[in-house]
Parts: structure tokens; C-alpha cells; sequence
């Protein structure tokens, strides 16, 4: 029970991180209340880290950066807690980072996943929203190659790259984590 805590606790607020990352990226007002939330959520963290990792053009890497040392203290802090101190090792750490990595992608995965569903359920909508310029300043050069699933007003170009990312998500991943988990042990 404690692992899932951890575990849900270090995917949330690299979500965050990542989330406003990408906010900042698509150049979202800082009054608006979702890059608020994202902002007070992680200063903790990323603010002294951007003293650290320069921002490399438009990216934020500080706030990436941010949600892989989450993972990564999330990691050793289970390591530390399930495996008996004769097991600790180089390679421990290593496979640690490895799955911080993966764990990163699979958190940036379900960011994009969720910004994309939002951008397609607001070109539903008939009003104009500031939060649809930033996710289509963000996912245009992403929807680009999926064009022709846009009918009219409706935009679905977004369908087959979601559906990449789920599937990255919920079955390339967890096959991964598997196969690793059997390779580490002895």
C-alpha cells in the first residue's frame, strides 16, 4: 500500500511539472487558474532547480528535470524500504534510474494524452477558450500529419496520435517494466 502511495504521489506531481512545462511552452497567462495551480503546486521544486538547468529555448527544463528527480527519490525511496540492504548495488541504482526514465515517459505520455482529449473536446465547443490557442500552439506540429481527420470545425486530428500514446502508455510500458523486473532478478 505504501509503494502505490509513493508510486501515485511521484506520477502526480511529475504530471504537474510536466504540465506546466508544457503550459509555459504554449505561452498560457500565468492569471489563468489551471497554470496557476501548476505554478504554486511545483515552485517548491522547480524554482530552485531553475537556479541549477537553464531553460533551452521555449522548454523549461528545469520543470522536466524536476519530474525525473521525482521519480528518481521515488525509486530509491522504495528501494530503500523493499530491498534488504545486502541487495542494494550499482546496478540497483542503475535499473532505478532506467525506470525513473521510463516512468518519465509514461507521465509525459499521459500529459500529452490528456491535452490532446481537451483540445478535442474543446473544438466542440462554439466559444473561444484561451486555453484551445495554447493546446493548439502545443499539438499543431504534433496533429500536423494527421490532418485530414479534421471535418469542418471538428478537429480529430489528435485521435491517432492519442491513441499512439495510450497504447505507449497502458501496454508498450507495462511490458517494459515487466521484462525489466524479471531481467534484475537474480
Amino acid at each position: 500500500m505504501l509503494n502505490q502511495l509513493i508510486s501515485l504521489l511521484a506520477d502526480a506531481l511529475a504530471m504537474l511539472c510536466l504540465t506546466r512545462c508544457l503550459l509555459q511552452y504554449g505561452r498560457l497567462h500565468f492569471s489563468h487558474p489551471l497554470a496557476q495551480f501548476c505554478c504554486r503546486s511545483t515552485d517548491w521544486l522547480v524554482k530552485p532547480l531553475r537556479r541549477v538547468v537553464p531553460p533551452l529555448g521555449q522548454w523549461d527544463t528545469a520543470c522536466v528535470l524536476a519530474a525525473l528527480l521525482l521519480y528518481v527519490a521515488a525509486y530509491l525511496l522504495l528501494s530503500l524500504l523493499y530491498l534488504p540492504s545486502s541487495m542494494l548495488s550499482w546496478q540497483v541504482a542503475a535499473a532505478n534510474m532506467l525506470f525513473a526514465v521510463l516512468s518519465l515517459t509514461r507521465a509525459a505520455a499521459y500529459v500529452l494524452l490528456g491535452g490532446l482529449l481537451w483540445r478535442m473536446v474543446l473544438s466542440l465547443s462554439q466559444g473561444y477558450s484561451p486555453l484551445m490557442a495554447v493546446l493548439n500552439r502545443i499539438f499543431e506540429p504534433l496533429c500536423r500529419p494527421f490532418a485530414f481527420l479534421r471535418i469542418g470545425r471538428w478537429d480529430f486530428s489528435g485521435s491517432l496520435l492519442a491513441l499512439l500514446l495510450w497504447w505507449w502508455a497502458a501496454w508498450w510500458l507495462p511490458a517494459i517494466f515487466a521484462s525489466l523486473n524479471l531481467w534484475l532478478l537474480p
